[in-house]
């Protein structure tokens, strides 16, 4: 359906949605900088602000002008009420399962970590530990479960956010699951799915590295390469939804094959199942069967590295000159503001870091290179949870891009 643009619908909720997210982003602040920040007129943001309040979505502080509480008017600073609605954000992976309550500010109330390694195992079963580490972490937080408005759900591979299923994950042994669906009908919430570079984007956006960006990136290596990309506000996810194929563009001519059938993908180069063989290869099978190289290839490679172990600095090298190949393909045909990589390592972030810079600069267009920033940091599970939280909280936002718009004209 083609949207007009004069629809009173859609610029209500279009107006709605740029006043509630200018008062999370400034945290307390008035009508008067509001009005300043959307372009909206005076007289609209106190119609939306006003039904807001009455609502219970936003608050009303007076406070002294210039610390005098005897001259002028007060001044009424609007903010968030925290506990007008919550959300879950749950990062599922092979090893662990993150589960966060966040608050309508986006601020985390309570986060459980489940220890279990959930790859391969029955959808039933994984989605039944998914659902005890819920209601683990409500318990945990004292909220009322009626104030739960949603669940946003990171899981790794393929996902199609339409639908709320999951494509070829390596979490689960069925190569399409309905996931979305399945914990929807057993907690009758709603439940949005994305794939976790998408979640990370949103994450940066609205807690992390890149909050006053218009453009950027975010590149996630866990067991594959995956990229989320962020535009004009938005995750940007291509006709198919299903987002940039990252771990499929071609770095190399050594022809080495990548599991789509095609050859010198980078997930074929750095992907985690890659780095395993090519580190068995280098230092023999033992060198994987160690506690550290079990949790942690990323990890592993570091303290071999530390040691002095021969080899272990080539591979490293290696592995940040293909990713450097990759993410100059990403500034040379994006040219954004940031682009922000996520590993699982800390040290392995400082050690990757010369090789990926040198690569990423030699393959990128001088210009673009020069404007876009890169960053890197380890992996934080709770900012990932968050980043599924905060796809709920725009949803109650009233984004006019999200179903709420859609399903009404339907």
């Amino acid at each position: 359906m083609a949207v007009k643009i004069a629809d009173p619908l859609l610029m209500r909720e279009i107006n709605k949605y740029h006043v509630l997210e200018t008062i999370r982003c400034h945290g307390q602040i008035s009508r008067v900088e509001i009005s300043e920040r959307t372009l909206l007129s005076g007289t609209t943001v106190s119609a939306i602000t006003g039904a807001l309040i009455e609502q219970g979505l936003i608050h009303a502080t007076h406070t002294e002008v210039n610390g005098e509480s005897h001259r002028g008017r007060p001044r009424v600073l609007l903010g968030l009420v925290a506990d007008a609605a919550y959300v879950l954000g749950i990062k599922i992976s092979e090893a662990t399962t993150t589960v966060t309550l966040i608050d309508f500010q986006g601020e985390v109330v309570t986060s459980v970590q489940l220890p279990i390694r959930l790859s391969r195992q029955p959808v039933e079963v994984i989605a039944d530990l998914i659902e005890d580490a819920m209601d683990d972490c409500i318990n945990k937080s004292g909220v009322d479960r009626k104030r739960i408005r949603g669940i946003g759900i990171g899981v790794p591979g393929l996902v199609d956010p339409r639908s709320g299923r999951s494509y070829s994950s390596s979490v689960f042994g069925e190569r399409e699951v309905p996931l979305s669906a399945l914990l929807g009908e057993r907690t009758g919430l709603p439940v949005k799915l994305e794939k976790p570079a998408n979640l990370l984007a949103l994450a940066e956006a609205w807690f992390g590295y890149a909050q006053r960006d218009k453009s950027f990136g975010v590149v996630v290596l866990d067991q594959t390469a995956s990229l989320g990309i962020w535009l004009e506000d938005d995750v940007h996810r291509g006709a198919s939804t299903l987002g940039p194929t990252f771990g499929h563009l071609k770095v190399g001519s050594e022809g080495i094959a990548c599991d789509c059938g095609q050859v010198d993908c980078l997930n074929a180069h750095i992907s985690e199942a890659a780095l395993r063989q090519k580190a068995g290869e280098t230092f023999g099978p033992d060198f994987l069967q160690t506690p550290l190289a079990r949790t942690s290839i990323l990890a592993a490679l570091s303290e071999a590295c530390d040691a002095g172990l021969h080899g272990a600095q080539g591979l490293i090298d290696g592995y940040g000159t293909k990713l450097g190949i990759g993410v100059s393909h990403v500034i040379n045909l994006i040219n954004p503001q940031k682009i922000i990589v996520v590993l699982d390592s800390p040290r392995f972030c400082e050690l990757v870091e010369p090789a990926f810079i040198a690569a990423t600069s030699a393959n990128s267009f001088r210009a673009h290179f020069a404007s876009t920033e890169l960053i890197m940091h380890a992996l934080d599970d709770q900012l990932w949870a968050r980043g599924a939280a905060a796809l709920m909280l725009r949803d109650i936002y009233s984004a006019p891009w999200t179903s709420a718009y859609q399903e009404e004209q339907q």
